[in-house]
């Protein structure tokens, strides 16, 4: 493997997600009217900062406990008590995040609590409108499945932080990890599937020669197809909604309206649509991407952070904007994570 090209996509990828997560975050929750109002007919153009830094939000919060869980699990794959499975290394790590929000469920197992580098960063332990799914599930003390839901959520917070699932196919079929790792807190086929999708395009990208965002999200939905169709029918409509997203890129419409016509990202497959169709809309250009999938009066921290984590992957690190990079808070803490994957990639090869 080339592990320089291989530490670029994941950066990459952790990065860009972060950057479309601060770009929405300052607009969430608010219309496509109000934005305008705020920052032109546009929408908004560049990062807002506080205090000199802009935020992540709970999205990439959870993204990172994800990439940390997975290399966790890795090092420790015969501790005492751990299953060896990547969602129970991933739900460790979810309640690592939970602890980071003044919540507990379940008392995390002890070497993750140990050795959780994220866990003791200070700038983690706040509270950035963490989903309420999210929240209550981990609270339960019970982890959830696809086979055993936690509830009937199909709400965007599974999807949103699933991207290094797709980092390596270590623990198998990364369409099934992705959404194994969703279902812990989402419980509803449009929960989860919408996040083994996502996984399964990440993956695609750094280990398949693709030509195109459109081709790797096409054979995403084919091996989605191939692995549920037969037994959970809600994946064409997924399918469907995907598709037509991919159509609208390469019509005229104006994005607001376009991604007006595919939803507001509240729930897992809208959220994933618009992030396909502001990639495929925009391939070449990461702030462009970015611009385009949140200005929109829906979830737009997720479907910009989604459409990063996609576009920053398929480009590679060197295709992020630098200006926005230097206006971004915790890029050493995002960097290291990306440098501990790869490392644990590098490992796993032998």
């Amino acid at each position: 493997m080339d592990f320089e090209r291989m530490y670029s996509k994941i950066a990459g990828c952790l990065m860009a997600g972060a950057l479309g997560d601060a770009l929405g975050y300052e607009i969430e929750f608010e219309s496509w009217n109000t934005i305008r109002n705020r920052f032109g007919p546009a929408g908004i153009q560049d990062l807002y900062t506080a205090d000199g830094e802009a935020c992540i939000s709970d999205d990439t919060q959870m993204t990172l406990f994800t990439n940390e869980g997975m290399v966790l699990g890795s090092r420790l794959p015969k501790a005492e008590g751990c299953r060896e499975t990547v969602a129970y290394y991933v739900y460790q790590a979810y309640l690592c995040w939970l602890a980071t929000q003044e919540f507990y469920g379940r008392t995390v197992h002890s070497l993750w609590e140990k050795e959780s580098v994220l866990l003791k960063e200070p700038k983690m332990n706040v509270r950035r409108a963490p989903g309420n799914t999210c929240l209550s599930a981990l609270q339960s003390g019970d982890m959830g499945t696809v086979e055993n839901p936690p509830n009937h959520s199909k709400g965007c917070g599974g999807v949103m932080r699933t991207a290094p699932l797709g980092f390596t196919g270590t623990w198998g079929d990364p369409l099934r990890t992705g959404a194994a790792c969703a279902a812990i807190t989402h419980g509803h086929t449009g929960g989860w599937m919408p996040a083994g999708i996502l996984s399964y395009m990440i993956f695609r990208i750094l280990y398949e020669p693709e030509t195109s965002i459109e081709r790797v999200a096409d054979a995403a939905l084919e091996h989605a197809i191939d692995i549920w169709g037969g037994k959970y029918p809600d994946i064409f409509r997924q399918v469907k909604m995907i598709r037509n997203a991919i159509r609208l890129s390469h019509t005229d419409l104006p994005e607001a309206e376009a991604i007006h016509s595919i939803g507001g990202g509240w729930v897992g497959d809208e959220a994933l649509a618009i992030a396909i169709y502001s990639c495929c809309r925009h391939p070449d250009d990461l702030k462009d991407c970015l611009i385009c999938a949140v200005n929109h009066s829906g979830d737009s921290d997720s479907t910009g952070a989604i459409a990063g984590n996609i576009l920053g992957a398929y480009l590679g690190y060197e295709a992020v904007p630098a200006d926005w990079i230097e206006k971004l808070e915790m890029t050493d803490v995002i960097l290291d994570q990306a440098r501990k994957m790869t490392e644990t990639i590098k490992d796993s090869a032998g």
